[in-house]
């Protein structure tokens, strides 16, 4: 009943199909009975991927009840999550970076052309 209600909850924000379909996905994968389970991987680790020295990149459930326990949990977790637990592939953020990069090149160089022309038409006009 609980993934049922999050999925159409915010599901019914969600235009795109892929992107619902991601969102079924990952409350799926979450919501399950096992995620009760001491030591249960709500995101299998990648190999070669450590987020700290004690795990492969794992995102693991909590193996306390209480709060000071929850907070030390959060507290290890990763400044930047990696991609991996959102399902997407490891190299994902380089993937970003690099196409953003070459974005604001372009950008630049099309910056770079209009001063150009603005410099040409003045010193024209003068």
């Amino acid at each position: 009943m609980i993934r049922t209600l999050i999925v159409e909850t915010y599901g019914g924000k969600i235009d795109d199909e892929g992107d619902f379909a991601m969102l079924t996905q990952l409350v799926n994968t979450f919501l399950t009975p096992s995620a009760y389970d001491i030591g249960h991987r709500l995101v299998e680790g990648v190999a070669g991927a450590r987020v700290d020295d004690l795990n492969d990149g794992s995102l693991v459930v909590p193996g306390g009840t209480t709060i000071t326990e929850f907070m030390q949990w959060i507290q290890k977790l990763p400044e930047r999550e990696p991609p991996t637990y959102l399902g997407l592939p490891a190299n994902a953020e380089k993937l970003l970076l690099v196409g953003q990069g070459r974005s604001m090149i372009e950008n630049l160089g099309t910056i770079t052309e209009l001063l150009d022309e603005g410099e040409q038409i003045m010193a024209e006009a003068s």
